[in-house]
């Protein structure tokens, strides 16, 4: 048999915690799933001598395989370096999430299996922190983006933010894998005080952030504060893989300058989506189509926020030339490129401009690009590789029909994923914010409904409404307590109208940041030193006595 009855059953467990992890996710809308999903893995980590990391790469693979396979784009376009990206990414990424697992078996062997699953919570929120820093994060499986169908439960990320949430969930899971431990040791009885305290607790942090968010829904008037913004969001549903090659870029303006144009009256502010605009507008030219815009901007008043591709150009000799310029191949002019999105406002010469910052590790550019340049990877051919950081997190200036200001802020496509990231916008004076992206590369699966899940998370972090707008879906409204308004289907070309608000205060995860994953770090580095400090004493014990 290749199975034996010990290897049955941990096979059985590990494949079962992989499912519950995948399928906590969205678009499937059981999210207390996650509550369970560490449990079995638990089970089989709690034997010392077992092949720990092997063992949680096998249920980490299963959970890829469930939640993000979609990212290869296996079932649309077919797209060849895409499908080597995702392959790559399925094959890499369970075995970095199996990482603070190789830490807690560290725990276990050098202490116990107490200290290792009390102190787990704390050592895999520091992990998803830490993988969320580097220009090789991919934080888009943090658990706590498990809960966004739970309005009530994410209240409380207003306090703690989605790692918060993540801390509580995998707390769940400890406690609820005690009992389980307890029952089946026979150690279990309502007689026992010890035993009353711990389901009393599982209740109570089960409930807790429960009654709090029921409370705060029950409020009136929620979101509905501050200057009131109209805006209207166009979803023109050009397909990515030929907005770049075979439709003119006229053509690509005309249908969204047609259906801007529809909403224009009663919108303070219309947004197109991530490289709405799939040229450099601003190269000389093309400034017959910056001028067709500005005379639309100026002749209905409305503001206008596009996505499109910047690139700046250097002088060998007078400028210092970054490492990652590129050179023309026609005139052999340096230059770089950047995601971008730019606002023009009627009767105003100025342009405000953002450049994407958290850029997508590979697909949009090549992690610390200055460092590996001499690696060479290829670049996609869809124009949206090769691209250059932007420098600063902008706060747009939009003037209202009213004669009135206000400020935003606006996250192109993957940095809206990244909660400390975008809490920095609002701290810089954002009052709403907008996302820009084009999601339409993947097809009809679960990668767009997960990314727009994952939006809900920043709007309540921060209390801000959000606009965001899709290229080929999906379109919403967002307001401060997680609500989804007016969304598109995949693949409609639809544009969508809504007045939302402003907000000026911060909430206590904006102003004071990630407090509980910094706690947490310190937790693990706390453990870890104990256990280095233990073993150097026993060292220098060991020396001594071989000495005397």
């Amino acid at each position: 048999m290749l199975f034996n009855k010990f290897n049955i059953k941990k096979f059985f467990l590990l494949t079962l915690s992989g499912i519950l992890f995948g399928f906590s996710f969205p678009p499937f809308e059981t999210g207390i799933f996650s509550l369970f999903a560490f449990v079995p893995l638990f089970f089989v980590l709690s034997d010392v001598n077992g092949r720990n990391f092997l063992n949680a790469y096998y249920t980490f693979f299963v959970f890829n395989l469930i939640s993000i396979s979609w990212v290869g784009g296996f079932n649309h376009a077919k797209d060849t370096y895409l499908m080597l990206a995702g392959s790559a990414l399925l094959i890499i990424h369970p075995f970095i999430l199996s990482i603070p697992i190789a830490v807690f078996n560290f725990i276990h062997r050098n202490l116990n299996f107490k200290t290792a699953i009390y102190s787990f919570p704390f050592l895999w929120v520091s992990f998803e922190y830490l993988h969320s820093i580097t220009e090789f994060a991919f934080p888009w499986l943090t658990l706590g983006n498990t809960l966004t169908y739970d309005l009530p439960l994410i209240q409380m990320s207003e306090f703690v933010g989605v790692y918060g949430l993540s801390l509580w969930i995998v707390l769940m899971n400890v406690l609820i894998f005690i009992l389980i431990v307890k029952y089946i040791l026979k150690e279990f009885s309502f007689r026992d005080l010890n035993n009353l305290a711990l389901i009393g607790l599982i209740l109570f942090f089960y409930f807790l952030p429960k009654l709090y968010g029921n409370y705060i829904l029950t409020q009136q008037n929620l979101g509905y504060a501050g200057k009131l913004v109209r805006i209207g969001i166009i979803q023109p549903n050009i397909d990515p893989w030929e907005k770049w090659n075979t439709i003119q870029e006229v053509k690509q303006i005309e249908i969204q300058l047609n259906m801007s144009n529809e909403i224009a009256d009663s919108s303070d502010l219309i947004i197109w989506p991530e490289t709405g605009i799939p040229f450099y507008i601003f190269l000389p030219q093309y400034e017959v189509y910056l001028n067709e815009l500005r005379d639309s901007v100026n002749r209905k008043r409305f503001s206008l926020l596009t996505g499109f591709p910047d690139i700046q150009f250097f002088n060998r000799i007078d400028e210092k030339v970054p490492k990652t310029a590129k050179k023309s191949k026609i005139n052999g002019n340096i230059y770089t490129t950047y995601n971008s999105s730019f606002l023009i406002t009627p009767n105003s010469k100025e342009i405000q401009k953002y450049s994407k910052i958290r850029l997508v590790p590979f697909s949009e550019r090549v992690p610390y690009a200055e460092i590996l340049n001499f690696l060479n990877f290829p670049e996609w051919d869809v124009g949206i590789s090769g691209w250059e950081i932007g420098k600063d997190t902008t706060v747009f200036i939009l003037p209202l029909k009213n004669s009135d200001t206000v400020k935003f802020s606006n996250l192109i496509c993957y940095e809206s994923i990244y909660p400390t990231f975008v809490k920095d916008f609002v701290r810089k004076g954002a009052e709403f914010l907008t996302i820009i992206t084009n999601d339409s590369w993947w097809g009809d699966t679960f990668g767009p409904y997960q990314h727009d899940r994952y939006a809900i998370l920043r709007a309540i972090e921060n209390r801000r409404w959000i606009a965001r707008c899709a290229n080929g879906g999906i379109s919403c409204f967002i307001d401060p307590y997680g609500k989804v308004y007016n969304p598109t289907s995949m693949f409609e070309q639809a544009s969508i109208h809504m007045g939302i608000y402003t907000n000026g205060k911060l909430t206590f995860y904006t102003e004071k940041g990630d407090l509980i994953p910094e706690f947490s770090l310190l937790i693990i580095m706390f453990v870890i030193s104990a256990i280095l400090s233990k073993k150097v004493y026993l060292h220098i014990r060991r020396k001594n006595e071989q000495i005397h």
